[in-house]
């Protein structure tokens, strides 16, 4: 069971690595990786081998979005679940549904089977879990309080060349973000790639990789460094204002990690992270 609140839209980011020989057969492919020290590797491993022709380097985002819905919009008995249509720029989307149990703050957390792949299947647990309530094996819920989530995912995939991945910095601070329940959304555009970190009131922070790199104690500029941290809020009315920029006195570890301290912050003070919130139940067909 998952017991942290549900967010209306959740991405995922990962790397593969694949490499091919001069015929275009597959030498080796990796599976998702997480974080970009071994997407580096392996890419390093493989392209030195001589029976390696040709590498292939590829960003996957699957984004999960969550909507509440009632019983009567469930497809029917014995229908399929119809998918929605597939967006621009993606390859694939799949659609479920699964349930969640509404908090007393409104919020929702994730109860049940993670997938349930029709509207038979929900009811059938819905019917289950109600028939099974005294029995010693069930999980004791109150019924009044499940809710049904209609959940589509979609993946979207992205070549890249090895100078597009990810510096160290910026997965780490990816790291302490989702550490701390932030989600971040990576957006790549013609004047360079950055972090939305949405927040619960609407706003959102911004991170970016300013100019020429700080001069701070204990840092040494390597190759492909990306410059300093920027972050800024803004919402849909204009407002905006610096939420944290590098300090010339720390390291680098040290810079991100007060960087990530900086955003965690401004979220308490905008409600957090956007939480998916409980609606009017519709009543059950």
């Amino acid at each position: 069971m998952i017991t942290s609140p549900l967010t209306p839209e959740q991405r995922t980011v990962y790397w593969t690595v694949a490499a091919y020989d001069t015929r275009g057969r597959s030498v080796s492919r990796s599976t998702g990786l997480l974080s970009v020290s071994p997407a580096r590797y392996w890419h390093k491993f493989w392209s030195s081998r001589p029976e390696t022709a040709r590498m292939e380097l590829a960003e996957h985002t699957l984004v999960t979005a969550s909507t509440l819905i009632g019983f009567a919009d469930l497809p029917g008995k014995g229908q399929p679940t119809l998918l929605p249509e597939l967006p621009a720029g993606a390859h694939e989307v799949k659609r479920f549904f699964r349930f969640a149990r509404a908090l007393e703050n409104g919020s929702l957390t994730g109860f049940g089977p993670t997938v349930l792949r029709t509207g038979d299947d929900v009811r059938y647990f819905y019917e289950w879990t109600v028939k099974n309530q005294e029995r010693a094996q069930a999980v004791r819920v109150d019924v009044s309080t499940l809710r049904v989530l209609d959940i589509t995912l979609t993946h979207y995939t992205r070549e890249l060349q090895l100078a597009d991945l990810p510096d160290d910095d910026t997965t780490a601070l990816m790291g302490q973000l989702e550490a701390e329940g932030l989600y971040w959304i990576p957006v790549h555009e013609s004047t360079g790639p950055y972090l939305r970190v949405p927040l619960a009131d609407g706003s959102e922070v911004t991170i970016r990789r300013t100019g020429a790199p700080g001069r701070e104690v204990g840092y040494q500029q390597t190759t492909g460094d990306r410059g300093d941290w920027l972050a800024v809020w803004g919402d849909f009315n204009d407002s905006s204002g610096e939420v944290y920029r590098s300090r010339r006195d720390l390291t680098r570890a040290a810079d991100t990690a007060a960087l990530a301290a900086a955003v965690l912050k401004c979220a308490d003070e905008h409600g957090g992270c956007p939480v998916l919130r409980d609606a009017p139940r519709q009543s059950h067909a």
